[in-house]
């Protein structure tokens, strides 16, 4: 065998190796059709929620000319033809995300998803501040919700609270539950307190000349 030719068949082997290992993975089969069902299992047949990041072979059986296998997510966005049938073969390299398939025609009747890796929860919502009023006057001392209700229980959490002082002569006064904040006796107006509210007892009165104040308690929890 000359040079010349020992160089083009050494080439024409590396190509095919090539070809061959980028083909290798772990089976996943795609079908879709002949009615309105899309799925996706592994090589066992059984239904794909989640998979390891790596290497996939993706053969998909079209069975309907009105429909097609579409996938897409980090890294892959493949196809089969929505007017043909078949089965077609993909090379895949799937990465950590989420992964999602759907007949293009028909998203809203065919799709699936599925996750690779261990895919992050969405950060959790974060809770609203409940928001109250405590009131004091000459005469009384009250905890109440911006409705005017009475507060009877409370829950572990932000707390946004209106204190509304009418008297020149007594103070707003709450403690327990993580909680201690009070206005000076002489305090004339209305001031915000922004708390955390922990399990326990929240105590609301008044820092005030005699004759003092009955206030309440509310539990936390």
């Amino acid at each position: 065998m000359t040079r010349l030719r020992l160089v083009a068949a050494s080439a024409v082997v590396a190509l095919v190796l090539v070809g061959t290992v980028g083909a290798v993975g772990s089976p996943l089969n795609g079908s879709v059709g002949p009615g309105f069902t899309i799925s996706l299992t592994d090589g066992s047949g059984v239904r794909v929620t989640r998979l390891d990041a790596g290497a996939f072979t993706l053969t998909v059986d079209d069975e309907s000319e009105d429909h097609n296998f579409h996938l897409r997510g980090p890294g892959v966005d493949v196809s089969t033809g929505i007017d043909t049938t078949g089965s077609t073969t993909f090379a895949l390299d799937l990465v950590n995300g989420k992964y999602t398939f759907v007949c293009d025609p028909h998203p809203g009747q065919m799709s699936g998803s599925f996750a690779v890796g261990e895919v992050a929860p969405p950060p959790p919502t974060a809770k609203p501040p409940v928001r109250l009023t405590l009131t004091v006057t000459a005469k009384a001392v009250s905890l109440a919700t911006p409705a005017g209700r009475p507060v009877r229980a409370l829950t572990i959490g932000p707390a946004v609270i209106t204190v509304r002082d009418r008297s020149a002569v007594r103070g707003a006064r709450l403690v327990g539950a993580g909680v201690g904040r009070s206005t000076t006796v002489r305090f004339v107006g209305t001031v915000t307190w922004k708390v955390k509210l922990a399990a326990g007892t929240l105590l609301y009165g008044s820092d005030a000349r005699k004759p003092v104040l009955k206030g309440g308690r509310v539990p936390v929890s």
